[in-house]
């Protein structure tokens, strides 16, 4: 028996060219459409499928939305997402939402037929764009979490009396005046400037100032 398979998106011209090239394939069979997450709701009342192509923009109920309640009321079901969205937020929307798959409006006959026949089997599928857009996602994440540690780490190595320096510095008081404030010497300030260019590994007074605003010390 074919696989059956229903198609949800308010773009008819893309629906007639969606069942064209599922007409051509023998395992797939589209069993109906809808334009909205309501109407593929009314419809599975009528007739449960197989696998389900699911466009994430559509009018009275979107795509993610329509997802999570197939998932809660028929997580036999599998959804495919089947979009023009490539960013990282809908991605993961969709996939949060209990979608098994992640395809783009752009992709050709053979990767559609292969995306759903693998959530069919219980599979996940991601097209090569959105496989390409998850690993940046998961680098930029992973070097921004790094970045913040040393950050943290730098911070914490400072002594009270250099985050009070630094302070200073960024309100651009010369050393004679932090010394003068600090009641300490300009030579202890100066000393003082170089172990905090070599903690927090900046060249220059510039660096300490940009230190300071990304880290809160400074308004």
């Amino acid at each position: 028996m074919p696989i059956q398979v229903y198609i949800a998106d308010d773009h008819h011209l893309f629906i007639a060219g969606v069942k064209a090239l599922l007409s051509e394939v023998p395992e797939l069979e589209l069993a109906g459409d809808a334009e909205n997450g309501r109407a593929l709701l009314d419809l599975l009342t009528l007739k449960k499928v197989d696998v389900i192509l699911m466009d994430i923009n559509m009018p009275v109920m979107s795509g993610v939305e329509t997802t999570k309640k197939i998932k809660e009321l028929y997580p036999e079901i599998k959804i495919l997402a089947l979009t023009m969205f490539d960013d990282t937020l809908h991605i993961n929307e969709m996939i949060n939402a209990g979608a098994s798959g992640y395809l783009l409006k752009n992709a050709g006959k053979e990767e559609l037929v292969t995306a759903i026949k693998k959530v069919y089997a219980g599979e996940k599928y991601v097209s090569n764009e959105v496989s390409v857009k998850l690993i940046e996602r998961m680098f930029n994440k992973e070097q921004e979490k790094t970045s913040t540690v040393a950050s943290n780490t730098r911070k914490s190595e400072l002594t009270k009396r250099e985050i009070e320096i630094i302070k200073l510095i960024a309100q651009e008081m010369t050393n004679a005046e932090i010394a003068a404030k600090l009641n300490n010497s300009p030579m202890t300030i100066i000393t003082h400037r170089k172990n905090l260019l070599r903690k927090l590994g900046v060249k220059n007074t510039a660096g300490l100032i940009k230190y300071a605003m990304q880290n809160g010390l400074v308004e």
